[in-house]
């Protein structure tokens, strides 16, 4: 019999102890912000209906889908992201969730596209959302708690920037110059690409679309601008949209977030359901992909569920941010780290190791044991590798006295204290 491919699926991720070291601090740091930002926290199954992700993205995600039939010939998929699944958690029980309402998910999500550099088939994603409000502040609300994660990963306005832009903003100037509302999509889905294209090919793709010279060189002209004073001239002095982004802006400046904002009307998100200000955040030597994205969504409550619903959020993946701590500070190599480990020199002494394990559980000390029994250099250096910050040792000797070594593996520093004396211990390991 043949062995079987010991690799996870093509674009899916194995984790070992130590590559679950980061994801853990990530998603406690998610967890910690979004609270502390008022958020509230909500779960959805891993698996929902076909017609869910089909009816929010459209047509064209149905080949990204890890969709099948289940036992009751129900077509179903796993969750290519968390946002239809909240929206239909939402609209079902909107009269017992607050309203407006704040919401907050962390989970896996899986979808089959070519796997790169900053893109798996599967990650995991924390999810912020602002449900029943219009006014731009939430959008200011919602990049403030994205950049108060950043910078609890150690990151600041040096290492990242958030581009801003407004659809409707980039509609209005289409329509300026000439060009109807209905190619603004095929045209947007080109623009999208400016920084991942040549100019010249971005040119050649909207030649092929019959955008006329002209109006190439307009476009090409109004993208290249990074201000507000510098777009103002090209919209109408009434914009909505404009408004928006002046919004936008102020809010961010009394949050104090106003130096990682950078205007970039290039910034489409793909997507057709967005309606308003759309945002990236990229590393600021542009490196990586896009760190988190997101922006106003006020048509997809209705488009999926007939329900009328203003809607403003964010996406943000575990894969772009690791790479980037990673780049900035190098990688964690180590196991989970716990307080105390222990392990005795033979087995007569393994119930008194067991017993010492008890009382650290009891007072809330992280520890593990080494079952089996080692001499003092081969436990130490199992100790040393197992990341703990304190080694607690059983030797017959000790044993004699009901005493054991508790040593400080960062300092080196040991002492012999008896078994009994609960306090003593707790106070050499908390000191």
């Amino acid at each position: 019999m043949s062995s079987i491919d010991l690799n996870p699926p093509r674009g899916m991720r194995d984790f070992l102890p130590k590559d679950w070291v980061f994801r853990e601090k990530l998603m406690q740091v998610f967890n910690d912000v979004s609270k502390t930002n008022g958020f509230l926290h909500y779960e959805t199954p891993v698996v929902d209906s076909y017609e869910l992700f089909e009816r929010k993205a459209g047509e064209e995600i149905s080949d990204q889908l890890y969709d099948f039939t289940d036992k009751s010939n129900r077509h179903i998929s796993l969750r290519a992201e968390l946002t239809p699944s909240m929206v239909r958690l939402y609209a079902k029980n909107k009269e017992s969730l607050p309203f407006p309402a704040k919401l907050y998910s962390i989970g896996q999500c899986f979808r089959y596209e070519r796997a790169t550099k900053g893109r798996k088939r599967e990650h995991y994603q924390w999810n912020l959302d602002i449900l029943g409000e219009n006014n731009i502040s939430a959008e200011a609300w919602i990049l403030s708690t994205a950049i108060q994660v950043m910078n609890k990963l150690g990151l600041n306005e040096n290492d990242f920037q958030i581009h801003v832009s407004n659809r409707a903003l980039l509609s209005d100037f289409l329509l300026s110059i000439g060009i109807e509302k209905e190619r603004h999509s095929e045209l947007m889905i080109i623009i999208d690409k400016k920084d991942k294209i040549p100019a010249e090919v971005m040119k050649e793709m909207m030649e092929e679309i019959k955008i006329f010279s002209s109006q190439i060189e307009k476009i090409i002209e109004f993208l290249d601008k990074k201000t507000l004073e510098e777009i103002r001239p090209f919209v109408q002095k009434d914009s909505l949209a404009l408004q928006e982004l002046e919004h936008l802006f102020a809010a961010a400046k009394a949050l104090n977030i106003a130096p990682y904002l950078r205007i970039d009307t290039s910034i489409i998100r793909g997507l057709s359901y967005y309606t308003g200000i759309v945002f990236e955040a990229f590393d600021t030597n542009k490196e990586f992909r896009a760190i988190f994205g997101g922006g106003r969504y006020n048509s997809l409550f209705d488009r999926m569920t007939g329900k009328d619903i203003p809607a403003c959020g964010l996406g943000f993946g575990d894969v772009v941010i690791e790479e980037l701590i990673a780049s900035k500070f190098g990688r964690t190599e180590t196991f989970p780290g716990i307080q105390v480990i222990l392990g005795q020199f033979e087995d007569a002494l393994q119930g008194k190791a067991l017993h010492l394990s008890a009382e650290f559980t009891k007072n809330d000390i992280s520890s593990d044991m080494l079952l089996c029994s080692l001499p003092p250099k081969k436990f130490f250096t199992q100790a040393n590798k197992r990341g703990a910050k304190f080694a607690a040792y059983l030797a017959p000797e000790e044993a004699k006295e009901n005493t054991f070594v508790l040593k400080n593996m960062e300092s080196g520093e040991q002492k012999i204290l008896p078994l009994e004396d609960i306090s003593s211990i707790l106070d050499f390991i908390k000191a």
